[in-house]
């Protein structure tokens, strides 16, 4: 039976999905068709959400075993066997523990972003669907009455931005956990895509076209765009969900990144996320010795 040997385990909107499709393209690493089976955070999780639109997300869980396993079996010649599931880090109290009982100590690679724009992109990722409805300060007051009424973890805007914890639990329990910075993997693709290789133990690859960046997030420009990337009207989303599966990411990405526009965070907003987060930040340099000043 073939398992994965590594996994991107998150962080979501840091990103795991241009990561993914880059890594797609080497001939010795090899994917499931499905990007995100969450299989291992989906074990203890209370079903179904009950957030707008959670549905949508729920109804792609692989909650089976024998169907999470059957995602690899055609990956028999790849020498590096991977899935992208980027709730898994928010989740580590119950998926480390999961992922070692049935996979053993595979590889993790794991993505952080300045955790202000990674709360403000999944607070845009939510506008773009038709989900959210608050502007962002107020969405970010709601977090707590939210997550308490079982909404999915995407709506968690600033404790899905919290890393140390995650990452320290992460590094005790697999022996081989490598953190991907998203603004090095914009900056300089090839160097981290290079890393990454290393890392996998695969043949460095000079093919991998990483111009192209995914999953784009925002207010839609017009009212005939916010129809179209509603996830609330199950005609549009299952015409959506078709366009995913037979045209090329890389060109929906291309129309996608003209379709939304984001505000800037107001000041205010900015300051009150900066204090919740800096003290996490400083954990973060010290466990990565990386110098994240541009973070605070």
């Amino acid at each position: 039976m073939n398992k994965p040997n590594f996994i991107i385990a998150g962080v979501a909107r840091c990103g795991t999905t241009s990561l993914y499709h880059y890594l797609k393209q080497h001939p010795q690493i090899g994917f499931p068709k499905i990007k995100e089976p969450k299989y291992f955070s989906s074990i203890n999780l209370s079903l179904p959400h009950k957030g707008p639109g959670d549905n949508t997300v729920d109804a792609k869980l692989v909650t089976d075993e024998s169907k999470y396993f059957e995602l690899f079996n055609s990956l028999e010649n790849f020498k590096a066997i991977g899935e992208a599931s980027s709730d898994y880090f928010y989740y580590h109290e119950n998926t480390i523990q999961a992922i070692k009982e049935k996979l053993g100590d595979v590889k993790i690679i794991l993505c952080f972003r300045n955790p202000i724009e990674r709360s403000y992109s999944a607070y845009n990722n939510l506008v773009r669907d038709g989900r959210e409805d608050l502007s962002f300060d107020q969405a970010i007051d709601e977090e707590e009455k939210r997550i308490s009424q079982n909404w999915d973890w995407m709506w968690a805007y600033k404790a899905g931005g919290l890393y140390s914890d995650g990452l320290k639990a992460f590094l005790a329990n697999f022996s081989q956990v490598k953190v991907v910075f998203s603004d090095q993997l914009d900056e300089n693709p090839k160097k981290v895509l290079e890393s990454i290789f290393e890392f996998l133990e695969v043949d460095q690859f000079q093919g991998i076209d990483a111009e192209t960046r995914y999953s784009h997030s925002g207010k839609p420009k017009n009212a005939l765009i916010g129809a179209l990337t509603n996830r609330n009207n199950k005609i549009i989303y299952g015409l959506r969900e078709f366009a995913l599966k037979t045209i090329p990411r890389k060109y929906l990405e291309k129309i996608a990144s003209k379709m939304f526009a984001k505000d800037q965070i107001d000041p205010q907003t900015r300051n009150k996320l900066q204090a919740y987060f800096n003290h996490d930040i400083s954990e973060l340099e010290k466990i990565t010795d990386t110098n994240l000043k541009n973070w605070k």
